[in-house]
């Protein structure tokens, strides 16, 4: 429901003042052409409306052969004109309309690439997210159509207000029918919308696990654990029970449709049959000639469909007024930390001391929290080790450390500053972290490890060499890492990938370093020669290493040791001791 996913409810026209606004700082010039063509829309319908009326005043008139040729020929001459010109200018907006996707799309790839990662965990973000990609991706998405919507809209209206004022010569009585019957028809279409509205959550769930299922089958990572414990049969259940759900709820939809449908085609019928046979009255009568009864007929015609297309555009506009209050909720999304207002550290002056004071944190949907009551201190230059078994909090610890999660309970501070004080994207600058789950991308070698499109090849060489990274790569810095977009990627072993990673921490040469158990598939002894040689690499920088294993971290000067989300501080002399 809406408020479930914390719906920002922005009226229609705020909705399009919005997409207007944006429109004039991206690209103008689509303005102008939707505005030509509201103009040539209008224009259209009016003169084939006015064309069989001269025509038949002409014949009864008995205008030579010369006049009514040369008036029909105006008349289709314009008409062939417009037609043209029409269909010019809708090309040219499809095509035009590019322009503002690519504008929405970026926004939003933005925000997602740089909302706090508390939010990506979110599931409430997450759906988010989904609808707003939909909202924007393609030609006629929600933020396409509102410019075709708005199109029609205008058209109508403007060719209402001209219909209306002929209408009202006859009798007022019409229009008002008109309006009322149609206003009927807005009610039936509007029980779709709140049907719609009130349902989409579902909608939204079954096609995230079919994106989910989709993304995994591409994935090169999870095709070796697919074929061997023969994923693609359970994924095939899910996905064949996803499809059915919502296929059940599109047919649902449908039935919906065409209950209102038949109801609305009825009230249409009657509507227009009754304004005929008024007409034939008035002609029967003496009160309109033929050729005015042809006019009033197209008229008639051409009025109820103007307004029944407002109703029905407007019914358009608030379905397409729901998608874009998805897209700005999510670029709305609240943040935790500060943006470009709270306080800035400068990277030289670092290392500093960082402290949790009283620290617990529960995941969403959790029963109870992961890390409790943690308190600790890390000073300037320290290197320690934080080891636990599986599950004990490690990784949790390390995302608040860096400010990627914001403690259920207590705080952290650097420099004895809280760290939601500072900015956001310069305290993320304070560390280089290698998580065990971290990520490469299909680009280049050298652009991996500065993690830019630009960088200094001579660093990224000192690095690459400093992680015990061969230069093996057949086109050097410049080699593609896997196939994704280039068909002489290279797959990349395992132990390659990681030193890569340990490469681009060191590129970024932060003054605090963590690693997550990068190496936690490694055996001890390995786990140990490459962490050891790593903190000599550190050297003053304060580090911090995570492992499941005492041994692998003998080196440090501390080791905390994590234990169902619960911390006790040994010194290294003691378990040196202990091991003795």
């Amino acid at each position: 429901s809406h408020d479930e996913l914390n719906l920002t409810n922005y009226s229609a026209m705020k909705n399009i003042l919005y997409c207007l606004n944006n429109t004039v700082k991206c690209h103008f010039p689509l303005l102008c052409w939707c505005s030509l063509k509201i103009l040539i829309g209008t224009l259209i319908p009016i003169l084939t409306t006015i064309l069989p009326k001269i025509v038949i005043e002409m014949i009864t008139a008995k205008q030579s052969v010369y006049k009514l040729a040369s008036a029909i020929l105006s008349f289709m001459g314009s008409l062939a004109i417009l037609s043209g010109a029409d269909k010019f200018l809708t090309k040219l907006i499809y095509h035009q309309k590019f322009r503002m996707n690519t504008f929405y799309l970026k926004h939003a790839a933005l925000k997602g690439l740089t909302t706090d990662y508390i939010n990506q965990e979110n599931g409430i973000f997450r759906k988010l997210q989904t609808e707003s990609f939909e909202c924007c991706n393609g030609n006629y998405s929600p933020l396409s159509n509102i410019y075709e919507i708005l199109i029609k809209l205008c058209t109508s209206f403007l060719g209402l207000s001209v219909f209306g004022s002929m209408l009202i010569q006859i009798h007022l009585g019409i229009i008002i029918f008109l309006i009322i019957t149609t206003v009927i028809s807005y009610y039936l279409n509007q029980k779709i919308i709140a049907w719609t509205a009130a349902n989409n959550k579902e909608r939204i769930g079954y096609q995230q696990r079919l994106h989910y299922i989709n993304d995994i089958s591409g994935d090169v990572r999870s095709a070796k654990d697919i074929r061997l414990y023969k994923i693609a049969v359970w994924f095939s259940d899910i996905y064949n029970t996803n499809m059915k759900g919502i296929a059940d709820w599109y047919k649902r939809f449908t039935r919906k449709l065409l209950g209102i449908a038949v109801y609305d085609s009825s009230l249409a019928f009657l509507r227009e049959s009754i304004v005929y046979f008024y007409l034939l009255y008035l002609i029967w009568n003496g009160q309109i000639t033929v050729a005015e009864f042809v006019m009033y007929l197209s008229v008639v015609t051409n009025f109820s469909s103007w307004l029944g297309n407002i109703f029905s555009d407007l019914s358009s506009l608030n379905q397409i007024n729901l998608k874009i209050n998805y897209f700005r909720s999510y670029l709305e999304y609240p943040e935790t930390f500060n943006r470009n207002n709270g306080v800035t550290n400068s990277v030289d002056d670092c290392p500093k001391e960082i402290e949790l004071k009283n620290v617990s944190y529960r995941y969403e949907g959790a029963n109870h929290n992961t890390l409790q009551n943690i308190n600790l201190k890390i000073n300037p230059g320290e290197h320690i080790a934080i080891v636990g078994l599986n599950g004990a909090g490690k990784t949790t610890l390390v995302k608040l450390l860096c400010g990627l999660i914001d403690p259920t309970e207590g705080q952290i501070f650097y420099d004895g500053i809280d760290i939601r004080k500072y900015d956001y994207e310069d305290y993320l600058g304070i560390f280089s972290v290698v998580f065990q789950d971290f990520k490469l991308f299909s680009f280049s070698l050298g652009q991996n490890v500065a993690a830019s499109v630009s960088y200094d090849a001579r660093r990224v060489q000192e690095c690459l060499h400093k992680a015990g990274l061969e230069d093996r790569m057949p086109k050097g810095l410049d080699t593609v890492l896997y196939k994704d977009f280039e068909e002489d990627g290279v797959e990349i072993s395992g132990g390659e990938a990681q030193k890569i990673a340990l490469a681009r921490a060191l590129y970024k040469n932060a003054p605090f370093i963590i690693l997550d158990e990068p190496t936690a598939a490694l055996d001890p002894l390995s786990e140990f020669e490459i962490y050891s040689h790593f903190d000599q690499i550190v050297g003053d920088k304060t580090a911090v290493y995570i492992s499941h294993r005492l041994s692998s971290c003998r080196f440090c000067s501390d080791i905390l040791v994590f234990d169902e989300g619960r911390l006790v501080s040994m010194s290294v002399p003691l378990i040196l001791r202990s091991r003795q």
